[in-house]
């Protein structure tokens, strides 16, 4: 059984809701199968789920996860609205649905993976990796150069001279709208590599830039607050010898 959160302050939206669909099992255990036997092809899968497409729909795309996880945090944000979230850089979530178990599935606008040898690629990810003021973790670094060994994950970096320029000149709302989702994001945008799709009209979108915090902006408030307190009471109830090196 599942339960469809609806935000209070949903907007209407033209695309389709899951519903429309015709999807109907929506559980962490069964959905995934539900979703090939009915045509929904796997065309990408991550830590917590898969991403899922039909030749009927090619204008969506079906994301689902198995817990709690960024996204469902990203897709809160985006619906409660700031400002750039219903912009060319943002992705257009149409529907959002939580089971009792906490399995999200969303319907969202389809995004295309970038080129490798886009050209403004690495300077869109270097964005998202260089945070004014936070020194960059080194295993960032090395994955930022290990994808594109001819840059630096650093905005001024003269390794982007001239494609800063043109890039600001394309997208002169980009930088803006990373700064403003860091501003209101609980924590740290995460910059991994594949961060960046690119939208129908050819511009970077912001894709899953949220880590999982385990309790989901999703939620209300209060069932917040409640996964807040449960999990306090396990750690007191496990006491610090649970929690301690086994004995042999």
């Amino acid at each position: 059984m599942t339960a469809m959160l609806r935000f209070a302050n949903r907007v209407p939206t033209s695309g389709p809701s899951l519903a429309a669909l015709g999807i109907v099992e929506r559980s962490a255990a069964g959905a995934h199968a539900s979703l090939l036997a009915t045509g929904w092809a796997e065309i990408g899968y991550g830590y917590h789920g898969s991403v899922h497409a039909h030749p009927d729909h090619p204008d969506v795309i079906v994301r689902l996860a198995r817990k709690a996880d960024g996204f469902g945090d990203y897709a809160a944000l985006l619906r409660k609205g700031f400002r750039g979230s219903n912009g060319p850089h943002a992705p257009r979530v149409h529907d959002l649905s939580v089971s009792r178990c906490g399995a999200l599935m969303t319907v969202g606008a389809r995004l295309t993976n970038p080129r490798p040898d886009t050209w403004w690629l690495a300077y869109a990810h270097a964005v998202l990796a260089d945070h004014p003021g936070v020194a960059m973790d080194e295993g960032v670094r090395q994955r930022f150069k290990a994808e594109w060994p001819a840059y630096e994950p650093f905005v001024n970096h003269p390794s982007f001279d001239g494609i800063r320029e043109d890039f600001r000149a394309s997208w002169p709302g980009y930088e803006a709208y990373v700064a403003t989702l860091r501003a209101v994001s609980p924590r740290a945008l995460d910059p991994n590599v594949g961060n960046v799709l690119v939208g129908q009209d050819g511009s970077p979108v912001v894709n899953d830039p949220l880590c999982d915090d385990g309790y989901g902006l999703w939620r209300s408030p209060l069932s917040r607050l409640i996964a807040r307190i449960a999990n306090a009471l396990r750690r007191l109830a496990d006491g610090p010898s649970a929690r301690g090196p086994a004995t042999a």
